[in-house]
């Protein structure tokens, strides 16, 4: 899928010292392909970059043709340009939600308002790809869409027939190839998957150069997994295993116990094997344990004035889904320390992460949540500076787009 040219937001400027989930975008026009369309000059703009040459604090920056075609201190506009005095506002890349469910076309302009340009899809449709095209036209407001194809699981799907179920390695090479032909860019290979089938998934993927993101199947360790070299691990999944700290004749416990008692110098050895492995983290933090955080107190979260956004029925899920949600208790809490705890480690050893949310799962707004996640990610010990390259950057160099 084609992409037009960076895309930039305005926000007001940040004091300093103020909590990154503070830093609110507001969205100058729609959607970025109609945004670029027309040539902008931003005028004596304060500019982060993203790139070596850091904070601009007062600069014009130039849009042709959908591109950046100049910064300087002082550039004349052209033709019809749209000028926009950019005087006490900051211009950046937008971000990308790198893990998200994308529902419907209505929650497009909730990732645009929260100034995310990107999002990357983890269970791909034929109307998925069609929601892409119309957002990438203009015709729809909405972020650019990359996305895998459907999900790919065992002879017995955790998602029943929502899944393609796959019994061959051959049944697997069809089905990747398939995939390809229509125009996905990755496979999203799930836990029912047995080693063989799942080998064969990932190498017939390489051959055919798409990308393999991932859960860790029943059948293997999260070790197995890195050691094939696929693109991204998703949730963290199941990362749980390698770093507790299992006694010889203990069964293993459940994963929240795992994560609780999560050994430090297991976590660090961990960190540094993904590091050597080259393989992307997806955390999704905010869905695999903040969102429980909200659930403690539902009636003051729908009471937020972003839920009259949501599609109705969304709505009528996540209250339906409250009695399935586990308390917050000790336990949890360990657990979800432990987890933000390994985000620092990885990023100190080098390993990439991305940042995504797995919206719209409960408590989890399409748009929203990515504040949440990135406040996680500086809890976690990350610069502010080294997150926002997390969600900018680093999201364009794992999706092999950083021209774009």
């Amino acid at each position: 899928m084609t992409t037009p040219g960076p895309a930039l937001k305005a926000s007001p400027a940040r004091p300093t010292g103020c909590p990154l989930t503070l830093l609110l975008f507001v969205l100058l026009s729609c959607g970025m392909s109609v945004c670029l369309a027309q040539d902008t000059l931003f005028k004596q703009v304060r500019v982060i970059t993203m790139t070596d040459a850091g904070e601009l604090t007062r600069a014009d920056l130039r849009v042709r043709g959908g591109r950046i075609d100049a910064i300087d201190s002082d550039l004349p506009a052209t033709g019809n340009a749209r000028v926009i005095d950019g005087e006490g506002l900051t211009l950046m890349p937008g971000l990308a939600d790198m893990h998200v469910h994308y529902g419907s076309e209505g929650e497009g302009a909730l990732y645009l308002a929260n100034s995310i340009t990107t999002v990357r899809n983890l269970w791909g449709s034929a109307r998925i790809l069609a929601l892409g095209t119309r957002a990438a036209a203009g015709v729809a407001a909405g972020p650019n869409i990359y996305t895998c194809g459907p999900l790919m699981d065992g002879p017995n799907p955790v998602w029943g027939n929502r899944s393609l179920m796959i019994d061959s390695p051959e049944q697997a090479i069809g089905a990747i190839e398939a995939q390809r032909t229509t125009g996905y860019r990755a496979v999203k290979l799930y836990e029912g998957l047995t080693p063989e089938i799942y080998r064969a998934a990932v190498q017939a993927a390489r051959k055919r150069g798409l990308q393999v993101w991932t859960h860790t199947p029943r059948s293997m360790t999260v070790d197995e997994v890195l050691a094939l070299g696929v693109d991204s691990l998703e949730h963290f999944n199941d990362v749980s295993q390698a770093i507790y700290p299992l006694a010889e004749g203990q069964e293993m416990p459940g994963k929240a116990a795992r994560w609780a008692g999560a050994d430090p110098a297991l976590m660090r050895a961990f960190a540094e094997r993904s590091a050597a492995s080259g393989v992307w983290h997806s955390p999704t933090y905010t869905v695999i344990a903040d969102r429980y955080r909200h659930a403690a107190d539902p009636q003051a979260w729908f009471a937020r004035p972003e839920i009259d956004l949501l599609d109705p029925g969304l709505e009528r899920w996540w209250r339906q889904s409250l009695d399935r949600m586990t308390p917050l208790n000790a336990e949890m809490r360990s657990a979800a320390r432990n987890q933000r705890r390994l985000i620092g480690l990885l990023h100190e050893a080098g390993a990439p992460l991305l940042i995504g949310t797995d919206s719209p799962n409960p408590f989890v707004i399409p748009g929203y949540a990515i504040h949440d996640e990135l406040a996680a990610f500086v809890a976690a010990g990350i610069s502010r500076r080294h997150v926002l390259e997390i969600a900018t950057r680093e999201a364009a160099r794992f999706l092999e787009e950083e021209g774009e």
